[in-house]
C-alpha cells in the first residue's frame, strides 16, 4: 500500500516504505482501487476535516450510549453478569469500551467494513455462547483483513456462513493469522457490485470522490497562498531608450532579487518597504483568497460529504454557525435517524455474535442521558400521560382491561388474571385489590406505574 501525499491536479504521489517515489496516479483511480481503498479512506479520515467531521460525529455519539444487558422475558436490566460487565468495561486489556465502539463505528463508516474478533483458542471455536468463554474482543483494522473462500462459493443458495467464508485472514507485518468465520462479527455496508470483493462492504465515501478531490485541491491552493504566497507576478523593466523598452541586465536582475529576499519581508528583521535603484513595474498574475472563494467551495463539499452520512448541513462547522437556531433540532434528528439506529444495529449484532439469546439475554442501548434528547423525552412523557388518562376512562367504562391499558402506554403484559378482566366482571375482592388505581383516578394523581 505504501505512503502517499495528495498533490495538485488530483494526483497521488505514491511512495514505498522508504519514502521513495514510485509513481503517480489520479486521485479517483487510487482512492477506489480495491487493493488500497480502505487505507486511503482512513488517511482521508485523519487528514481532511470535512471527512473526519461526520464520521467522528456519529461514532462518538454511538460510543457515548449506555450499553446494557437485558432479559428477553421482561426487558429488565441485568447488573450482575460478570462476563458482560467485563466486556462493557474493557473488551481487551488495552482498550476501553468507548474506544472499542468508536473504532468499530469509525471503521465501518470510513471503509464500509468493520471486523470484531473474539479471541478464543481453537478448542472453543464451535461454542454457541461466546460470552461465557471469551475475555478478549478486538476491532481489527479492515485494511489488513482478507476474506478467504472456497473456490466454489455457494452464494445465493442454502448455506451456512462457514460454507461461504472459510476463514478471515488478518495480515500483521510478516505474519498472517487465520481466524474461523464464527469468531468474527463482520459489519458492512451493502455492496451492490458483484465482483471479487462482493463479500466486503463499500464505503459511502466512494460517492464523494468529486467533493473530496475538490477539497484536496482547495487546501493545496490555500496552503501555497498562505505559506509561499503563491506566484505573485513579474517585476518588469520600465527603462526605455529611443528604440523602446530596455530589458534588465543579468546583474540588475540579481541585485533586485537579492535585495528582495535579503531585506524585504514581514518578519521583524525585514523591511515592509522595498527600495530599488532600477526602474521597475509589477504585473500581478495570481488570484487572492477572496477571488478564488475557496471557503464557499469547501462548505458545499463539506455539506455533500456530511449528507452522505445523514448529517444535515446545519450541523456542519462554519464561520456563521451561531446563526443556526435549529442546531438542537438537527442534532435530535441525527440521533433519531442515524445514531440510535446504528447503535441498535450494533447491539443486535453483538447479541447474536455473543450467543446471548440462547441464555434469554440481549444487549440494548439507552440514550436517555443525552441532554439534547431530554426535551423529546419530556414530550414523549406528556403523550404517554395523555394516552394513560384516556385509558383510565376506558377502563372504568368497562371497555378495556388493565393489560390493554398497559399495552397502549408501551408497558409489558402482567400474568395475573385480574389484569385480563374488564372492571365490570371483577368481584368485590378484585375491585378492592385495584382500589389504589381507582382512588388515584378519582384524585387525578395516578401514575402509569400504578397500573
Amino acid at each position: 500500500m505504501g505512503l502517499f501525499n495528495f498533490s495538485k491536479k488530483e494526483k497521488i504521489i505514491k511512495r514505498d516504505d522508504r519514502g521513495e517515489i514510485t509513481g503517480t496516479v489520479s486521485l479517483e483511480q487510487e482512492i477506489v482501487n480495491p487493493l488500497v481503498v480502505s487505507s486511503n479512506f482512513i488517511t482521508l479520515f485523519y487528514s481532511i476535516p470535512e471527512v473526519f467531521f461526520p464520521i467522528d460525529f456519529i461514532a462518538s455519539r454511538v460510543a457515548g450510549g449506555n450499553f446494557q444487558l437485558k432479559r428477553s422475558k421482561d426487558d429488565s436490566v441485568v447488573f450482575e453478569n460478570e462476563e458482560i460487565n467485563k466486556f462493557f468495561n474493557k473488551p481487551n486489556p488495552i482498550t476501553s469500551f468507548y474506544e472499542f465502539i468508536y473504532s468499530h463505528i469509525a471503521y465501518y463508516l470510513t471503509t464500509g467494513n468493520s471486523y470484531i474478533k473474539a479471541a478464543l483458542p481453537s478448542l472453543f471455536n464451535g461454542t454457541n455462547e461466546l460470552w461465557r468463554k471469551c475475555d478478549n474482543y478486538w476491532v481489527l483494522p479492515p485494511e489488513n483483513v482478507d476474506i478467504a473462500t472456497d473456490q466454489l462459493i455457494p452464494l445465493f443458495g442454502v448455506a451456512e456462513k462457514s460454507d461461504i467464508i472459510k476463514t478471515y485472514t488478518l495480515k500483521t507485518g510478516y505474519h498472517q493469522i487465520e481466524i474461523p468465520s464464527n469468531l468474527i462479527l463482520h459489519v458492512k455496508n451493502p455492496n451492490l457490485k458483484y465482483d471479487s470483493d462482493y463479500l466486503k462492504g463499500r464505503s459511502k465515501l466512494e460517492s464523494q470522490i468529486r467533493p473530496i478531490s475538490n477539497l484536496i485541491a482547495v487546501y493545496e491552493a490555500r496552503n501555497v497562498i498562505y505559506i509561499k504566497r503563491g506566484g505573485l507576478g513579474f517585476l518588469v523593466s520600465l527603462k526605455k531608450d529611443e528604440t523602446g523598452s530596455v530589458a534588465l541586465t543579468p546583474s540588475e536582475k540579481k541585485a533586485v532579487r537579492d535585495e528582495f529576499y535579503n531585506l524585504y519581508g514581514l518578519s521583524r528583521d525585514k523591511s515592509p518597504i522595498g527600495l530599488s535603484d532600477v526602474n521597475l513595474g509589477f504585473v500581478r498574475t495570481n488570484m487572492s483568497i477572496t477571488d478564488l472563494q475557496p471557503f464557499d467551495e469547501t462548505l458545499l463539499d463539506a455539506v455533500s460529504i456530511a449528507g452522505a452520512f445523514g448529517i444535515p448541513g446545519g450541523l456542519v462547522p462554519r464561520k456563521d454557525h451561531s446563526t443556526f437556531s435549529n442546531r438542537s433540532v438537527d442534532e435530535k434528528g441525527v440521533y433519531s435517524s442515524v445514531v440510535i439506529p446504528e447503535a441498535n444495529k450494533l447491539a443486535r449484532g453483538l447479541t447474536d455474535f455473543l450467543g446471548l439469546e440462547n441464555s434469554g439475554l440481549y444487549i440494548d442501548v439507552d440514550f436517555s442521558h443525552i441532554d439534547v434528547l431530554q426535551e423529546g423525552l419530556k414530550e414523549k412523557h406528556e403523550i404517554k400521560k395523555t394516552i394513560s388518562e384516556r385509558c383510565r376512562l376506558d377502563f372504568l367504562s368497562g371497555i378495556i382491561t388493565l393489560n390493554d391499558w398497559r399495552a397502549q402506554i408501551g408497558e409489558s403484559m402482567v400474568g395475573d388474571a385480574i389484569y385480563n378482566k374488564l372492571i365490570l366482571m371483577m368481584s368485590d375482592s378484585e375491585l378492592k385489590r385495584i382500589s389504589i388505581i381507582i382512588n388515584g383516578i378519582s384524585d387525578g394523581s395516578t401514575e402509569t406505574t400504578n397500573v
